[in-house]
């Protein structure tokens, strides 16, 4: 049980860790780490297995506690490294999504390739490059910005709200990241700034939308992953590769930069795929 929980919670905190950065998709993270089904499942069911549902709530306190931890304590640490060690941080979350790309083909018995899994692949490829796209002039801005946002009064809390609400129904979506759609609601610097002061009354509010964004998207993933898996994993599988693509910074030049990067790329490789291979 101990040795459980110790995982379930060092598997939230690199959850909560992904979703603080823009383009970094924290479904995916889940995918990589071999908990993406359980969690889906433990939302989308939680009204509707009474039975299982004292397991549902342990096994989602747990992931959440880590990602509520990694958030609250990590969201300066991200930050700093996202403006002193941007390379090096981005590499480290490349290596995490493909130490996992095996755990996702393995995760249905039928994965053949066939016409409509293929077009069910392009199409989840085109959903992540469409919302970047969407994006791109804003993306870059989001990650120096927060020093100087000030934390926001009532008169924001229904833009919160629903940027809560669609940041929690992408955070379910491998390949699309939260705090993305944060920044394409203008919101993402106001809530680092938040998360930074610890501001619970506008942290309260996004959590509520995120919350009922998490549960709907999370049943429509459930009903997928139930009726057409092999469909669905493929659509995954399109949405996970392209937001590698979508969040890749380039090559830099410099001899040190390229050691660093080769070391956090490949840690984040194995470190994705040890926890994948954890069971829990």
């Amino acid at each position: 049980m101990i040795k459980e929980t110790a995982i379930l919670f060092l598997k939230g905190g690199i959850i909560g860790i992904a979703n603080i950065i823009p383009g970094v998709s924290g479904g995916t993270l889940a995918v990589m780490l071999g908990i993406y089904d359980r969690f889906i499942e433990a939302i989308a069911k939680f009204f509707e297995e009474p039975s299982k549902r004292w397991g549902y709530t342990l096994f989602l306190i747990k992931i959440m506690a880590g990602a509520g931890v990694a958030l609250v304590l990590l969201a300066r640490v991200m930050v700093f490294l996202l403006t002193s060690h941007f390379y090096a941080t981005m590499f480290l979350f490349i290596g995490l999504i493909l130490g996992g790309v095996p755990a996702v083909i393995r995760s249905h018995g039928d994965m053949r390739i066939r016409t409509t899994r293929i077009l069910a692949f392009v199409l989840g490829m085109i959903v992540v490059f469409g919302i970047g796209l969407v994006g791109k002039e804003h993306a870059a801005a989001a990650l120096y910005s927060a020093e100087a946002t000030i934390i926001p009064d009532a008169s924001a809390y229904p833009m919160l709200l629903a940027a809560g609400f669609f940041a929690g129904g992408a955070m379910v979506v491998p390949g699309i990241s939260g705090s993305f759609i944060l920044v394409l609601l203008g919101q993402y610097a106001v809530i680092i700034a938040a998360l930074k002061d610890l501001a619970l009354k506008p942290l309260g509010v996004v959590a509520a939308g995120a919350a009922i964004g998490i549960l709907l998207f999370s049943k429509i993933i459930d009903y997928c992953l139930r009726k057409i898996p092999s469909l669905t994993y493929y659509f995954i599988l399109g949405l996970i590769l392209a937001s590698i693509c979508k969040i890749f910074p380039g090559l830099p030049t410099e001899n040190s930069k390229i050691f660093l990067c080769t070391g956090t790329f490949t840690g984040g490789i194995a470190i994705s795929y040890l926890l994948a291979r954890i069971s829990t």
